[in-house]
């Protein structure tokens, strides 16, 4: 597919910043350039991304990852959970400097592009860490440490919610990014179970496409029980 002009590229980001309610700069309109830039070129040759059009990439990524921002607190530790090519995690960090942001992936190819994004971009208090969640919420120098975790598109909100509240500390939130359905009904057991409690879901739709999307934030109250996370196995088998 044929690349716009960089002046284009640079009205894109510019209309999916002013879309998601974010103040426009020069550097933060430039490194999300780079960054856009570096994903398409990286893409060629590792399966990153289906969508690479410029104006799908400042809508369906960009702006819905910045969709997120009013709803993390100031200075917050947050983990992206299943971040593949950095959405919405790192396309938060560009433009919320404030944020102390772990990349987890269990796909190698992908934490690899993400080093070389966060390397080329020239960030600070950002990784990217090869793993799975049910793993890294069994280790105590990740359980009950983040502020805030994040995913998209990653699985099914009870199994997602297993796999994200034990990372959480107390007090902090999961914000599940889903489509049309936010997949909350039936989630009072896995929410008791895993010391949750739903807070609100805001829709809202993607300009330019028939996306409507929801964004689902839940409370973590208290400490994950031990038991919890189970193996990836029992969650898929046996899900909350």
């Amino acid at each position: 597919m044929e690349r716009l002009g960089a002046a284009v590229e640079e009205r894109i980001v510019v209309k999916a910043l002013e879309r998601a309610g974010i103040k426009v700069s020069p550097e933060t309109v430039n490194r999300t350039v780079l960054f856009i830039d570096h994903l398409i070129d990286v893409n060629k040759t590792v399966n990153l991304t289906t969508i690479t059009d410029d104006k799908m990439i400042g809508t369906r990524h960009l702006q819905d990852s910045w969709m997120l921002c009013p709803h993390i607190p100031d200075r917050s530790t947050l983990i992206d959970i299943g971040s593949g090519a950095g959405f919405p995690g790192l396309a938060l960090k560009i433009v919320r400097p404030d944020l102390d942001v772990t990349l987890l992936d269990s796909v190698r190819k992908k934490t690899d592009f993400l080093d070389s994004a966060i390397e080329r971009l020239g960030l600070s208090h950002v990784r990217a860490i090869h793993g799975r969640a049910e793993e890294l919420g069994r280790d105590l120098l990740y359980r009950d440490r983040f502020g805030v975790a994040v995913a998209r598109a990653v699985t099914a909100l009870p199994a997602l919610l297993e796999l994200s509240l034990p990372l959480v500390k107390p007090g902090g939130l999961l914000i599940a990014m889903k489509g049309q359905d936010d997949e909350t009904t039936g989630l009072d057991y896995a929410l008791k179970q895993l010391k949750g409690r739903l807070e609100k879901i805001i829709k809202y739709e993607l300009p330019d496409t028939d996306y409507t999307r929801s964004l689902v934030i839940i409370k973590k109250l208290l400490p994950t029980p031990s038991r919890y996370p189970r193996r990836m196995a029992a969650i898929r088998k046996n899900p909350l």
